[in-house]
C-alpha cells in the first residue's frame, strides 16, 4: 500500500479517520484579508501625513506669526484628511484661502485679520 506523502505530517481525526485541518480555508481567507486591510489603511494615513506635510512646509516657510503657523497647520490638517471629500466642499475654500493668506504674515495682529476676511469671504 502507498502512503500519500502529504498526510504524513498532519493530524487525523481518530474516531472518522480523515485528516484533521489545522485552519480551514474560510478562516485562512479572512485573516489574509484582515491583514491587507490593516496594511492598506497604514499606507493611506501616511499619504494623508506627508499630503499634511507639504502643506505645511509650503505655506509656514518665510511665516513668524505663531498665530499664522497655528491656522496654517490646523487648515492642512483639514485639507489633507478632508480636502478630496465633495461633502466638504463647501468648507473647502476656507481652508484654502487659510494657507493661502496666512502664509508669510508676521504678526498676529495681521493674521487675525487675515483670518477673519477668510471666514467673511467664505462662510462655513
Amino acid at each position: 500500500m502507498r502512503r500519500n506523502p502529504g498526510i504524513l505530517n498532519q493530524p487525523h481525526d481518530v474516531r472518522s479517520g480523515r485528516r484533521a485541518r489545522a485552519l480551514p480555508y474560510g478562516l485562512a481567507g479572512v485573516v489574509v484579508a484582515a491583514m491587507l486591510l490593516s496594511f492598506s489603511g497604514s499606507v493611506v494615513a501616511q499619504t494623508d501625513r506627508e499630503k499634511q506635510a507639504q502643506c505645511e512646509l509650503s505655506a509656514i516657510r518665510d511665516t513668524r506669526s505663531p498665530l499664522a503657523v497655528q491656522y496654517i497647520r490646523s487648515a492642512c490638517n483639514w485639507l489633507a484628511l478632508n480636502g478630496d471629500s465633495l461633502l466638504n466642499e463647501s468648507s473647502r475654500g476656507y481652508y484654502v484661502c487659510l494657507v493661502r493668506q496666512l502664509s508669510g504674515a508676521q504678526a498676529n495682529e495681521a493674521a487675525a485679520a487675515i483670518i477673519s476676511a477668510c471666514r467673511t469671504s467664505n462662510p462655513l
